[in-house]
């Protein structure tokens, strides 16, 4: 048995580790600004009524009573210390990551990826960029010059030598010269290759060509903190930024109401990319009436383009020049401000939801979509299902007007899921950080992050969410994107555009929406 002594220094030393972890614990806490008031508080009296408890059990009566009753009170008292010192630790390290995954998504620069892929003809021999060198690369003069002129230096970096390259206006007239083999090789942006299958000329590019080289270029954006743009380039509906008097401040985010834009961009990869958005939602959020309104725009409607100075387009191209466009675009169509967005690609999607252990879909009828068969009702779904449901379009008689309308359940069902298990969702911490890396960028700060999961914590309230989706008529028409040939459009129908334009304003004035409301 140590003597007097010899344990007061152990037993300080034990002491002092354990309220320098949980100190830092706290610190942790409350800087990451996420977690009521009333919980912090309630913590910090835990922690400290575990520091008086250790100081009990490690001095009181140290030199006095039964030897085996003091061997006894040192032991519960180390094993109380490191239970609550590898705890602060362990806490830690869930704050600290918690606030980096924060920061890195609301971050003030923005880094995407553009992929610039080198195509070929399906039969050429050429194997490699090297097996090209000669070629004549066909490049557009009009569109994506940027990374055009950076993807031809990678390549002349790569090969240590000019390449001969030919220009021509746009993607389709580009795509004509290497069937035609008036140039060998193509040098496009992925994003526009993809476009360029939804046209009855180019539908048959990804057989008929291949993919020889793929340059990823990557552009990082820098939001200026003085501008009153910076707390996320606030698109009005006149297309200027709003000022900074009517920008929502991060201390009023959790009483005013306000829209978010969320695209999901239609790749793959693990990285997010420049790309079509594939999807189109403007969500109204009241926080004070816990309403939300989904309201779905189809990527085909037919809108003006901001970039092409209005010229008409279809709406999943604006995507291509870059998430402003797209809300741009938006704004103007619906005469609303969007404040904010939040940008995913299908990888991410799919982490997303297996991050959060899944979620429940109620299924309007049963289909069959990539292998997976879905009933009428209720679909347990995780990640690569929910991804399927929310694609197909084939199997259904009103085609993407009924994909719009599943990837609004999808994005409700995680809504809920999310908002009604918040156990569930500390359980999941770190997958659904992970998720998030890279594959998801948003223009909320941090500080508006952490007062809305700050409001739904002391609350717990459950979220009224309805649905909306506007149709239009399909037909052919030339493109801002694609002007020499005519590419499959729907014209808006303005009945429903003005009807999603007065469930919006509903919304914000702190109306509840009912089922009729958003009945077509």
């Amino acid at each position: 048995m140590l003597s007097r002594k010899k344990w007061f220094p152990i037993a300080f030393s034990v002491l002092v580790v354990q309220i320098l972890l949980e100190a830092y614990a706290a610190y942790r806490l409350i800087w990451l600004n996420m977690v009521p008031d009333k919980y912090v508080k309630a913590v910090i009296a835990i922690l400290i009524v575990m520091v008086v408890l250790t100081s009990i059990l490690l001095f009181a009566g140290m030199g006095h009573g039964p030897h085996r009753a003091r061997r006894v009170r040192r032991i519960v008292a180390c094993v109380l210390a490191a239970i609550m010192a590898v705890g602060s630790v362990g806490a830690s390290m869930v704050l600290h990551k918690v606030d980096q995954t924060v920061q890195t998504v609301t971050t003030t620069q923005k880094t995407l990826q553009a992929m610039v892929g080198v195509y070929v003809l399906s039969d050429d021999k050429a194997q490699s960029i090297q097996d090209a060198k000669d070629y004549s690369f066909g490049i557009m003069s009009d569109f994506d010059q940027d990374n055009t002129t950076q993807a031809v230096k990678s390549i002349e970096n790569e090969l240590g030598s000019k390449i001969n390259t030919v220009s021509r206006p746009s993607m389709t007239e580009n795509a004509q010269a290497l069937y035609d083999q008036d140039v060998k090789a193509i040098i496009m942006n992925e994003a526009y290759t993809s476009a360029l299958q939804d046209t009855d000329e180019f539908a048959d590019f990804s057989d008929k060509t291949r993919l020889l080289s793929e340059i990823p270029i990557e552009k990082t954006e820098t939001i200026d903190p003085e501008d009153t743009g910076a707390k996320g380039v606030t698109v009005s509906s006149n297309g200027t930024v709003q000022s900074a008097s009517d920008i929502i401040t991060s201390s009023e985010i959790s009483q005013t109401p306000f829209v978010v834009y969320i695209s999901g961009s239609d790749t793959r990869s693990q990285m997010l990319d420049t790309s079509r958005s594939d999807v189109n939602i403007l969500m109204a959020v009241n926080p004070n009436t816990h309403q939300i309104l989904l309201l779905n725009t189809p990527r085909d409607y037919f809108v003006p383009n901001p970039a092409g100075n209005g010229a008409l387009d279809k709406l999943t191209h604006l995507g291509i020049y870059g998430i402003d466009v797209s809300m741009q675009g938006l704004a103007d169509l619906y005469q609303e401000d969007i404040n904010y967005y939040g940008q995913i690609n299908f990888t991410g999607f799919e982490t997303l939801i297996d991050a959060i252990g899944g979620i429940t879909v109620d299924s309007p009828q049963a289909f069959e979509a990539n292998g997976y068969s879905f009933v009428e009702g209720p679909n347990e779904m995780d990640g690569k299902k929910a991804l399927a449901f929310a694609r197909e379009r084939h199997s259904f008689a009103s085609g993407d007007n009924e994909r719009g309308k599943n990837q609004m359940r999808v994005i409700t069902a995680v809504i809920q899921k999310v908002t009604g298990d918040s156990t569930n969702l500390l359980l999941h911490y770190s997958e659904v950080l992970d998720s998030l890396q890279g594959m998801f960028v948003t223009n909320l700060t941090s500080d508006d992050i952490s007062a809305l999961v700050k409001m739904q914590l002391s609350d717990n309230a459950s979220w009224n969410v309805k649905s909306y989706a506007v149709t239009g008529t399909g037909g052919m028409d030339y493109t801002y994107s694609m002007p020499t040939v005519k590419a499959y459009v729907m014209y808006e129908n303005e009945d429903m555009v003005q009807k999603a334009q007065g469930l919006i304003d509903k919304v914000m004035n702190g109306e509840t929406l009912t089922d009729e409301d958003v009945s077509s």
